[in-house]
């Protein structure tokens, strides 16, 4: 099979699993927040960001280290799994002493607390499922992290209308998450030893210590984007308390959910981008070039659509008390639509061996969006986390497309933007005239999707684009039968 088809296939099977796994996610989130309020939503997602957090130094980019080298060569799999397990697990216990250290110091409610030592436990069991899933990934073997996606989605569904029929607190909540970090590390262990190998331990210290020199740019670079993205969620607990988080986490989740296009197509992406970088590095510069592209492409009108809609989407999903994060949800949502094509770059640098410059580049950024979070946090409270977050990403956005180029792999954005930025200044002028003259949402919405579609058409896809596009909508064969 190509390194194309197979990046549509594995693509397509995650964006699968990803849009089952978003659309049972959106119902959990929506009944916990309306059950919860912004106070208990606050107080759990301040825990899912603290973990967040403190998480990637258990991970210690060893993850992201193991599907690039198993990617190179298939037969170091049971190697890393094996040194990597012990390795996770003593890493995971040193960070949840931090974690408790951290939450009794800074003087947080009881029952925040408890939440946070219940989320804390779950670093051990996500640290070994996202090992393993690694493993799959490497292998190109995305299925499984596909069914992982709906598993992990359903077990939290199921448990919060229990929860919610028992009148359950906060806690309940977060050992339900604990009980979905179980599962998802049950179903993946046994398709381990069913497909691939039966995981032992081993302790071969000499390779610890290499594995970790390799590794520990990508976890510094790791930790400098969790930082960047969750960072605020801490200040603004510090600063404002739980409730403001329930506010902004809800206009946090709903920007984070119109990633799932970049974050499938990324994991699919970057064993063929570190086997094309290995052979060719004109592959790999066009390769990342095309998938920018297509990215900008959707990135914009999904920004521009989504600070449209805001109100009416956070009135119908959340209901009128969470009317104040309407406008962080349209400050946001432009965050995400620069994180579109970042996520590509990160891959690309990860990809080219370039792990050194991206931790220098992602800890930059991470320093930007805590100095303005500082200023902004204290006078606009989580509008100013929201600013921040923007600003950030476009100077990280920036910079990484400067450094790119400068180390060879220039991708021409500068000309392919052109057309979707034509487009996109055209159904902002269009939107603007059809809103003051009292036009529906919907129809302002359709009438843009077709000028911005036939912008497009005409002057940002050549004729292999218009294939591509055409071949998949043609039926594929059976990967089996492609093999």
């Amino acid at each position: 099979m190509s390194s194309a088809k197979r990046v549509a296939r594995n693509t397509s099977l995650l964006t699968i699993g990803q849009i089952i796994s978003y659309g049972e996610s959106a119902i959990y989130a929506i009944l916990v927040a309306r059950y919860l309020g912004p106070e208990g939503l606050g107080a759990l997602n301040f825990g899912f960001a603290l973990t967040a957090v403190f998480s990637i130094l258990a991970a210690f980019g060893l993850t992201t280290l193991t599907t690039r080298e198993v990617a190179k060569n298939r037969g170091l799999a049971s190697k890393y799994v094996a040194n990597l397990i012990p390795m996770q697990v003593l890493l995971a216990l040193a960070v949840i002493a931090l974690i408790v250290a951290f939450v009794n110091v800074l003087g947080y409610s009881q029952e925040t607390i408890y939440v946070v030592y219940i989320l804390s436990a779950g670093i051990i069991v996500s640290s070994l499922s996202s090992l393993l899933l690694a493993i799959f990934q490497a292998f190109e073997q995305l299925e499984f992290q596909s069914i992982v996606l709906v598993i992990t989605s359903v077990v939290p569904l199921c448990g919060a209308v229990i929860a919610i029929q028992l009148h359950l607190n906060v806690v309940a909540f977060a050992l339900l998450s604990l009980l979905t970090y179980v599962v998802g590390l049950a179903y993946v262990y046994v398709i381990c030893v069913r497909r691939f190998f039966v995981p032992r331990l081993e302790a071969d210290f000499p390779f610890w210590k290499s594995a970790l020199t390799e590794a520990w740019p990508m976890a510094a670079t790791a930790v400098s984007v969790i930082i960047y993205f969750r960072i605020d969620v801490v200040m603004i607990s510090v600063i404002q308390g739980t409730t403001a988080i329930g506010f902004y986490s809800i206009a946090y989740t709903l920007s984070e959910a119109s990633l799932v296009v970049p974050s499938v197509l990324i994991a699919a992406l970057l064993p063929v981008l570190s086997k094309l970088h290995r052979d060719s590095r004109q592959s790999f510069r066009d390769a990342c070039a095309q998938v920018v592209k297509y990215l900008i492409y959707l990135a914009l009108p999904m920004a521009f659509f989504v600070t449209l809609w805001a109100k009416p989407i956070v009135f119908f999903l959340y209901g009128a008390r969470f009317d104040p994060s309407v406008p962080a949800l349209q400050i946001l949502i432009w965050s995400a639509a620069l994180m579109y094509v970042s996520i590509v770059l990160g891959t690309a640098f990860v990809a080219a061996n370039l792990q050194m410059l991206s931790m220098k580049l992602s800890f930059l950024g991470a320093a930007v969006n805590i100095s303005l979070n500082v200023f902004l946090i204290p006078a606009y409270s989580y509008y100013g986390a929201s600013l921040a977050t923007v600003v950030a990403a476009a100077c990280g956005l920036a910079l990484n497309l400067f450094f790119l180029g400068r180390n060879g792999f220039a991708l021409g954005s500068r000309r392919t933007s052109l057309p979707p930025f034509f487009g996109f200044a055209v159904i902002v002028v269009i939107s603007a005239f059809l809103y003051l003259s009292n036009v529906p949402l919907a129809l302002i919405t359709i009438v843009d999707l077709v000028l911005y579609s036939a912008i497009l058409y005409k002057f940002g896809l050549n004729q292999q684009d218009k294939q591509l596009i055409l071949s998949l909508f043609k039926r594929s064969r059976p990967p089996e039968a492609e093999m």
